[in-house]
C-alpha cells in the first residue's frame, strides 16, 4: 500500500480482492475528508484523489457486470444514468463498473435491496469458476511441457554463451538482460498457478458474500 500527496491531490494504492463494500467505504473515507474521486485504476489499484471544496461531493458506487452486446452495455449505462448514476469506470468486458451521485438528492446507495447485493457477488462468483477453468487448462498444457528437473539446474535456464564464466559488470549486465527471458521462457506454469490461486480465493470469497446477503432476502 502506497500514498503519495501533492497539494491537494491524494494518490493511493490499494488492493481489494472481491470485496466492493470495503472498495466503496474505502472512497467514502476520502470523500469524509473533502475529497472527491478523480481517476481509478483498477488493474494498477490505483485511486486519485482531489480536495473539493464543493458543497456535495458524490458517492462512488461500484457493480459487477460483463456484456456479450454492446447495445446491453450502452443500454445499461444509460439506464442507471436516467436513475441519477453517471458511469465513470468500466468497459463492456471490464466487469467492473464505477458510478457516482449526479446530484445530492439521489439516493446513496446503487442497489436498494440485499437481493441485488446477492446476484452482484454471483456475477463475480461465476466469472471466477469460469476462469479456474481457463487458468487449470493452462497450468495442465503448460506444466506438461515443461522441464521441473530445470529448477533444481538453473544455470540451464540461461542459454547466454559464456554467462557463467564471466564476472563483474559483464556478468551483471549479462545475467540481467536474460532474465526477462528466462522468465517469458520457463515462467508459464508458475504465472497460470498464481492467477489460478487468486481466482480461487475470489471464488471463495464471492460465494461467502453470496450467501451473507441472501441469509438477509
Amino acid at each position: 500500500m502506497e500514498a503519495h500527496m501533492k497539494k491537494d491531490i491524494i494518490t493511493r494504492h490499494k488492493l481489494f480482492v472481491t470485496d466492493i463494500e470495503k472498495e466503496q467505504a474505502f472512497i467514502d473515507s476520502y470523500r469524509e475528508k473533502g475529497y472527491k474521486l478523480v481517476g481509478l485504476s483498477p488493474f494498477t489499484y490505483k485511486y486519485v484523489f482531489k480536495k473539493c471544496d464543493d458543497a456535495f461531493i458524490p458517492h462512488v458506487r461500484i457493480d459487477y457486470r460483463i456484456f456479450n452486446k454492446i447495445e446491453e452495455y450502452q443500454d445499461y449505462v444509460t439506464f442507471f444514468g436516467d436513475a441519477g448514476w453517471k458511469h465513470i469506470r468500466g468497459s463492456k468486458y471490464s466487469g467492473v463498473q464505477y458510478f457516482e451521485q449526479t446530484n445530492a438528492d439521489i439516493t446513496e446507495e446503487l442497489f436498494s435491496d440485499k437481493q441485488s447485493y446477492a446476484e452482484l457477488y454471483r456475477r463475480i462468483y461465476r466469472f471466477s469458476m469460469y476462469n479456474i477453468v481457463v487458468w487449470v487448462c493452462l497450468f495442465v498444457a503448460t506444466i506438461n511441457s515443461y522441464d521441473i528437473r530445470l529448477l533444481l539446474r538453473p544455470k540451464e535456464l540461461f542459454l547466454t554463451p559464456g554467462l557463467w564464466d564471466s564476472s563483474g559488470i559483464k556478468f551483471v549486465f549479462g545475467f540481467l538482460f536474460e532474465l526477462p527471458f528466462v522468465i517469458l521462457r520457463n515462467g508459464g506454469p508458475f504465472i497460470a498457478l498464481i492467477f489460478l490461486i487468486v481466482f480461487i480465493v475470489c471464488t471463495i470469497k464471492a460465494k461467502i458474500k453470496e450467501k451473507k446477503y441472501m441469509q438477509k432476502v
